[in-house]
């Protein structure tokens, strides 16, 4: 007996209709933090650059997580130096990266 052909639906990710790839690129660097892992590699690289080649032996780049920055002082007092430049280091990390990644400095 042969019985009909049935086609399948394979519905993807996109759904039915054709997208750019990068927009499924940006999909799933979002969904694996991959590129948290990018922006964190290019911070760590450029780092003396960005607290300033006096404070760089001083305080350590922990992580980056949700969009805050940790880092870790050596002590109290180099950790409240770095909470009065923390507008600063935001603002030259993003520049540095050309986006707004870093929001929030946090010090431990």
């Amino acid at each position: 007996m042969d019985y009909p052909k049935r086609r399948r639906s394979i519905q993807g990710v996109t759904g039915n209709r054709a997208v750019d790839i990068s927009v499924l690129v940006d999909k799933v660097l979002k969904s694996t933090h991959i590129s948290e892992d990018i922006h964190f590699k290019a911070i760590s690289e450029h780092f003396a650059k960005i607290v300033g080649n006096a404070v760089a032996p001083y305080v350590k780049l922990e992580k980056l997580d949700k969009q805050t920055l940790v880092l870790k002082a050596v002590n109290s007092a180099w950790k409240q130096e770095l909470f009065l430049q923390k507008n600063a280091i935001i603002e030259r990390c993003n520049s540095m990266l050309g986006k707004p990644v870093v929001r929030d400095v946090r010090f431990v």
